[in-house]
C-alpha cells in the first residue's frame, strides 16, 4: 500500500514516516498525542490501522473485535478516509476476508452512503469498493441510491439491474431469494423495454429506456435467465428492440440469437424468408458498387437458411423452395458477383449439405451421388486448411460402399474392399492407401494432398473404428471383427490397414521434406511446415498400433506397443527439428513423453509451447496432472537442447500467480467495464472468474503441490497456507461444489469421426482430469491435515469438513459403483487410495467421537471400516509386487510405486496419530492398528525394494542399443521382394546419427526420472 496517500494533514506526516519505518511504537505515540488534542475518526482509525500492523497475534485479534464492532456504532461512522483504513487493517489481520469484508466495511460503506445519498462521488467510491471486493448485496443497495437519488442519470438505472441480475447469481444470495431478485431485475429492465417500444422512432429517448447496444444484450440477457423465451424472441423481432433497430447499431450476436430462437420455435417460413433476405443483402452493391453487408453471408445464416429450406421441402411448396435456394447459391457462386472467395465458400458448403441431404445436386450439369458431391468440394477447396474439417461430417455419414468406393477414387487402387481379390491374393499392395497423382511443388498442392489424406484416414481408420467399439460384439483384446476394407480378422483397430496408412504417410512426407527448399525458402520462423500433418497423422496411426493387444500399458523393451511408441515419438521430435513453431507436434510429444516416463523430454517438450497467462491453466495438466507420482523433483537439465527448466514446485507457484493476479484484474476490468457501460463485458469476466478460480487445474496445483512436499520435505509441518490452500477452503467448504474443467482439448490435434473419442483423449491413456478425482484429493489432504500433529488446523475442524464431505456426497458413492476405475477418471492405485482415505476420515470420525460409541453397530461398522483400509494396502502390495525387477521407469510404474509409498506412509501416520491419542480412541481400534501397521510398513518396504531394482538396471550399460532395437523392429524382415516395414519407412526419413543422439536423450531422461526413488524412507519401527 502507499502510505502517503492516506495522509489528511501536514501534521499526519511524521506519523506515517514511523510507520513506514516499522517503528510502529513511535506511531502509535504520535497518534496518541493527536488524538488528546484532538479526536477524529479518522485519527482513530489510523490508530486501529498502526496496531493491525504488529505481528503479535493477540494484537491482530483485538484489531479484529475492534473492527467488528464498527457497523453498530451510532452514530455512523462517515468518514470515507476512515473507512479506507480500517479497510485496510481489516486486509492485514485477515489475509483474506472475504465474508468479513462485506460484514464490517461492506456494511460501513453502505452506512456513509445513506448518511450522505446526494453525494454521487461518495457513492460512486464505495459502489466501486462493494463491487471489487465481491461484495455483491451492498453493491446492489448502492446502486439502489444511486438511481432513486440522481433520476436524471440514465446509467444508474442500468448499474442497479445489473447488480441486482450478478447478485442473484452470486453464493452469497440465499437459494430461495435467488428467483425472486431475478425477477425483479427482469421486471425491471422490462419496462424500459416497453418505454423504448413506446417511443418508436422518437428522435429523443427517455431517460428510462434502453438507449445502446449493450444495454439491449442485458436486455436480452436477463430476458433469457430469467424470463420466456416466447419473449426474447418478441424482442428480437421488434423493430426497435431487435437487431436491425437503431439501438443495436449491427450488434452480430443478436443476429445470432434471433435465428437461433425462431429455430428452436420453428418458424420455418419466416426463418426461411429472413434468412434469404440476408444472404441477398450480402451479395448486394451499393451505389458505389461495393458489397458492404458480406458478413449477413456468416455460415450462421446460410445454416438457419438450410435448416429452414429442408424443413419446408417437404410441404406442398417444397419445389419452389429448392428453385430459390439454388437460386440464391448460384447468385454467390457467379463468378462476377463480387462475392468474396471466402464467402463463397459457405455458398459451396451449403450447396454440399443441400445435395448430400437430397441425394440429387442442385446445380444443373453436376453429376449426383454423395461421393461426387464431396469430390467436387475436394476440387473446389481442397487447398484450404480448413476443407477436411468441412467436409468430415459428411464423409463419417457414408455408407460401407460409399466408403470403399471413395478410397477406391482418392487412391487410384481398385483392390481395396475388393473381398474376392483379396482372398485370393492374401495380400495387399503396400501402396494402396496413398492419394494418386501426388504433387509437391507448392504448399497448396501438399495441403490438397494432406486432405486427401485425412480423407482416407476418416473412412479406414475412424469411422470403423466407431462402429467396431459401438458394437455389442466388442470387446477389449479380442479379435471379432472382419475388417471391410481388408478382409482380415481385427478387433476396434485394422492393424492391417492403419500400418499401411503410417508407411503411405511416411513415404509422403520423406518425398516432401527431402528437396522442400523452393517451400522452406518462403516460411517464416513463425510458419508451420505445410507438410506437418502428414508426419502427425502417421505418429497417429502409429500410436493406435500401440492398442492393437488391448492394452495401452507398457512395463519392459519386450512390449510390442513400446516399439510402436518409441517409433512415433522419433518421428515427431525429427518432425518438430523441421517445423519449430507447430505446437500440436510439442503437444503430443509431451503425452508420449510422460506415457514412457521420460520426465525431462517432457518438460522439454512442454517447454517449446511457450505457455504463459492463461494456458498456465488450460495447458498445465497435460504435463503436471499427476507429476507427484511422475517426476516430484526437480527435472534434469542435461538434456541437449533444454534451457532451464521450471521445477513441479516452481511451475504451480508461477500457475498460482497468475490466479492472484487474475483476481485483480478481474476486479478493475469489471468497474471499468460498468463505468463504461459494457453490460455484456461483465458478466462474461464474472463467469470467466468463476470457472477459473474454481477450475480443476488449480485445484491441481494445490493438491500436486502439497504431495511434492510431503514426498521431498517429510519434516516441514504443512499449514492452510501452505501452496495456495487456502483459496480452496471457502469453494471445497460445500461438499456439493463443483470444479470447473477449463482444461483445452481442443488444440491437440484430432481427425477422428465426430462422435468418436478425440485423439487427445485416445493419447491420454483414458487418465484425464476429472472432478472425482479432485474431490478425492481434497478429502485426502483433510485427511492428512487431520492426522497431522504440527497442522495449524484444529483437528475438530478437519473433521467437521469431512464429515461434511463424507455423509453429503452420495454422488461420488453411485459414481464409483456405477463406473469403472477407468471412466472415474482413476488408476487403479488411485481408486484404492480413495478407498483407503474414505475408510481413514471415517474411522477418524467414529473412533476420535465418544458420541458414536454408544450407537447400535457401531463396533461392527468399525470392522467393516478397518477391513477395508487392510484390503486397500494388500491390494496396493499385490499391484507393486508384480511390477518386474527389469521393468521400464515409465508412467505407469512410476505412477504406481508413487501413489503406493504415499498411501503407506500416509497409514503408518494415522495409525501414529490414533496410538498418541489413544486415551480418546475407541479401545477396540487398537489391534485393528497393529494389523494395518503391518501391512503398511510391508507396503513401503515392497516399494522400496522394487524402485531399488528398476534403478539399479537403469545404471547397467547396452541401453541405447535396447532403444535403436525396438525402433528398429521388423526390419529385419525386409528384402526387395517383400513390402517396406514401419522401421525401414522411419529409417528413410531420420539418419542413424539423429536416432542415436535422441535415443541418449531417452536413456537420460529415464535416469533422471527414477532421482526421485531416493525419497523412498524406510518406516521406523513403532
Amino acid at each position: 500500500m502507499a502510505e502517503h496517500n492516506f495522509v489528511k494533514d501536514r501534521q499526519d506526516v511524521p506519523i506515517w514516516n514511523a510507520i513506514e519505518a516499522n517503528n510502529l511504537k513511535q506511531a502509535l505515540k504520535l497518534v496518541d498525542k493527536r488524538l488528546a488534542k484532538r479526536p477524529t475518526d479518522y485519527l482513530e482509525a489510523l490508530k486501529i490501522y498502526i496496531r493491525s500492523l504488529s505481528p503479535s497475534l493477540a494484537e491482530k485479534s483485538n484489531v479484529l473485535l475492534k473492527l467488528e464492532e464498527l457497523p453498530t456504532r451510532k452514530p455512523p461512522l462517515t468518514d470515507l478516509e476512515a473507512i479506507d483504513l480500517y479497510d485496510e487493517a481489516l486486509k492485514s489481520v485477515v489475509p483474506d476476508p472475504q465474508e468479513s469484508w462485506g460484514k464490517i466495511i461492506g456494511e460501513l460503506r453502505l452506512q456513509s452512503v445513506k448518511s450522505s445519498p446526494k453525494d454521487e462521488s461518495l457513492s460512486r467510491k464505495c459502489l466501486q469498493a462493494c463491487f471489487s471486493e465481491g461484495d455483491l448485496d451492498h453493491a446492489r443497495q448502492i446502486a439502489i441510491s444511486l438511481e432513486k437519488n440522481f433520476p436524471n442519470k440514465h446509467e444508474f438505472v442500468f448499474w442497479n439491474i445489473t447488480m441486482t441480475v450478478l447478485y442473484s447469481k452470486s453464493p452469497n444470495c440465499p437459494k430461495e431469494q435467488r428467483g425472486i431478485f431475478g425477477k425483479l431485475a427482469l421486471a425491471q429492465i422490462g419496462k424500459l423495454a416497453a418505454a423504448t417500444t413506446q417511443a418508436g422512432s422518437s428522435d429523443k429517448l427517455p431517460i428510462r429506456s434502453v438507449h445502446t447496444p449493450q444495454e439491449l444484450l442485458l436486455l436480452h440477457l436477463v430476458t433469457a435467465k430469467y424470463g420466456k423465451q416466447e419473449t426474447q424472441l418478441e424482442y428480437l423481432q421488434d423493430p426497435y428492440l431487435g437487431p436491425e433497430s437503431i439501438i443495436a447499431k449491427g450488434e452480430w450476436s443478436l443476429w445470432r440469437s434471433k435465428l437461433q430462437l425462431m429455430t428452436q420455435a420453428e418458424q420455418w417460413q419466416e426463418l426461411f424468408q429472413l434468412t434469404g433476405s440476408l444472404l441477398k443483402r450480402a451479395r448486394t452493391k451499393n451505389a458505389s458498387g461495393q458489397i458492404t453487408e458480406s458478413r449477413y453471408s456468416d455460415w450462421v445464416v446460410w445454416e438457419a437458411y438450410i435448416k429452414s429450406a429442408l424443413e419446408l421441402f417437404q410441404k406442398d411448396n417444397g419445389a419452389e423452395i429448392i428453385a430459390e435456394v439454388q437460386a440464391e447459391i448460384q447468385a454467390h457462386l457467379d463468378p462476377n458477383s463480387g462475392v468474396d472467395k471466402s464467402w463463397k465458400r459457405n455458398a459451396s458448403l451449403a450447396w454440399l449439405t443441400l445435395s448430400f441431404e437430397n441425394g440429387s445436386s442442385f446445380v444443373e450439369g453436376e453429376a449426383s451421388g454423395r461421393i461426387p458431391f464431396l469430390l467436387t468440394y475436394l476440387e473446389k477447396y481442397g487447398e484450404a486448411t480448413t476443407a477436411y474439417n468441412d467436409l468430415r461430417r459428411f464423409a463419417e455419414r457414408l455408407g460401407l460402399e460409399e466408403r470403399v468406393q471413395l478410397v477406391r477414387v482418392l487412391t487410384g487402387n481398385t483392390l481395396f474392399g475388393d473381398s474376392d481379390r483379396l482372398r485370393d491374393e492374401k495380400a495387399q499392395s503396400r501402396g494402396m492407401l496413398r492419394p494418386s497423382d501426388e504433387d509437391f511443388t507448392t504448399a497448396n498442392k501438399i495441403t490438397r494432398l494432406i486432405n486427401r489424406y485425412k480423407l482416407i484416414y476418416l473412412v479406414t481408420s475412424s469411422v470403423p473404428e466407431y462402429e467396431r467399439t459401438r458394437s455389442p460384439q466388442y470387446q477389449p483384446g479380442s479379435t471379432n471383427f472382419q475388417c471391410k476394407g481388408c478382409y482380415q480378422q481385427c478387433g476396434a483397430y485394422c492393424s492391417t490397414c492403419v500400418e499401411i496408412l503410417a508407411q503411405s504417410l511416411m513415404q509422403s512426407y520423406r518425398e516432401v521434406t527431402k528437396d522442400d527448399s523452393h517451400i522452406t525458402k518462403t516460411l517464416l520462423p513463425t510458419d508451420r511446415h505445410p507438410a506437418d500433418d502428414l508426419c502427425i497423422l502417421a505418429a497417429m496411426c502409429l500410436i493406435k498400433l500401440s492398442f492393437i493387444n488391448g492394452s495401452s500399458s507398457i512395463e519392459s523393451l519386450n512390449d510390442l506397443s513400446i516399439s510402436y511408441i518409441l517409433q512415433a515419438t522419433a518421428l515427431l521430435e525429427y518432425a518438430w527439428s523441421h517445423s519449430k513453431s507447430n505446437f500440436q507436434i510439442s503437444l503430443m510429444l509431451v503425452r508420449l513423453y510422460t506415457h514412457l516416463g521420460c520426465g525431462s523430454l517432457a518438460m522439454r517438450a512442454y517447454q517449446r509451447l511457450g505457455v504463459k497467462q492463461i494456458q498456465l491453466d488450460t495447458l498445465s495438466y497435460i504435463l503436471f496432472d499427476r507429476v507427484s507420482s511422475f517426476h516430484p523433483h526437480p527435472f534434469s537439465r542435461n538434456i541437449h537442447g533444454s534451457s532451464q527448466f521450471l521445477s513441479p514446485i516452481e511451475h504451480f507457484e508461477k500457475q498460482q500467480n497468475l490466479y492472484r493476479k487474475t483476481r485483480d484484474h478481474v476486479s478493475k476490468n469489471c468497474w471499468l467495464s460498468l463505468e463504461n457501460g459494457s453490460y455484456n463485458s461483465i458478466f462474461q469476466i464474472k463467469e470467466f472468474d468463476e470457472s477459473i478460480s474454481h477450475s480443476m487445474s488449480a485445484a491441481m496445483s494445490v493438491v500436486e503441490s502439497r504431495k511434492i512436499s510431503r514426498l521431498t520435505q517429510p519434516s516441514v509441518a504443512l499449514t492452510t497456507s501452505s501452496h495456495g490452500y487456502d483459496d480452496f477452503i471457502s469453494h471445497s467448504e460445500d461438499s456439493q461444489a463443483t470444479f470447473a474443467d477449463t482444461n483445452d482439448y481442443e488444440s491437440f490435434p484430432n481427425f477422428e469421426a465426430s462422435g468418436h473419442v478425440r485423439f487427445g483423449e485416445l493419447c491420454q491413456y483414458g487418465l484425464g482430469p476429472s472432478a472425482l478425482r479432485t474431490h478425492a484429493n481434497l478429502v485426502a489432504e483433510n485427511v492428512r491435515m487431520a492426522i497431522d500433529v504440527n497442522s495449524d488446523v484444529p483437528n475438530t475442524t478437519a473433521r467437521l469438513w469431512l464429515k461434511q464431505h463424507l455423509n453429503d456426497s452420495p454422488e461420488k458413492e453411485t459414481k464409483l459403483n456405477e463406473s469403472s476405475t477407468k471412466q472415474s477418471g482413476l488408476t487403479n492405485s488411485e481408486a484404492l487410495a480413495m478407498r483407503a482415505n474414505d475408510a481413514m476420515a471415517n474411522i477418524i470420525l467414529g473412533v476420535c467421537d465418544r458420541e458414536q460409541w454408544s450407537e447400535p453397530g457401531f463396533e461392527n461398522n468399525l470392522e467393516v471400516l478397518n477391513k477395508s483400509l487392510y484390503d486397500a494396502l494388500e491390494t496396493q502390495v499385490a499391484y507393486v509386487a508384480k511390477i518386474q525387477n527389469e521393468a521400464l521407469a515409465v508412467l505407469g510404474t512410476l505412477h504406481s510405486l508413487y501413489m503406493a509409498y504415499d498411501l503407506g506412509t500416509t497409514v503408518i501416520k494415522f495409525i501414529s496419530y490414533l496410538s498418541q491419542t489413544k486415551t480418546d480412541v475407541y479401545k477396540t481400534q487398537e489391534d485393528a492398528n497393529l494389523k494395518t501397521r503391518d501391512v503398511a510398513e510391508r507396503l513401503v518396504q515392497t516399494v522400496i525394494e522394487k524402485s531399488t531394482a528398476i534403478k539399479k538396471g537403469l545404471d547397467e550399460g547396452g541401453w541405447i542399443d535396447k532403444v535403436l532395437e525396438m525402433v528398429s523392429q521388423g526390419e529385419e524382415g525386409d528384402s526387395t521382394d517383400e513390402p517396406k516395414s514401419i522401421a525401414s519407412s522411419l529409417k528413410e526419413i531420420i539418419d542413424e546419427n539423429f536416432l542415436e543422439e535422441w535415443a541418449g536423450h531417452v536413456l537420460e531422461s529415464w535416469r533422471d526420472s527414477v532421482v526421485g526413488f531416493s525419497y523412498f524412507k524406510a518406516p521406523t519401527k513403532a
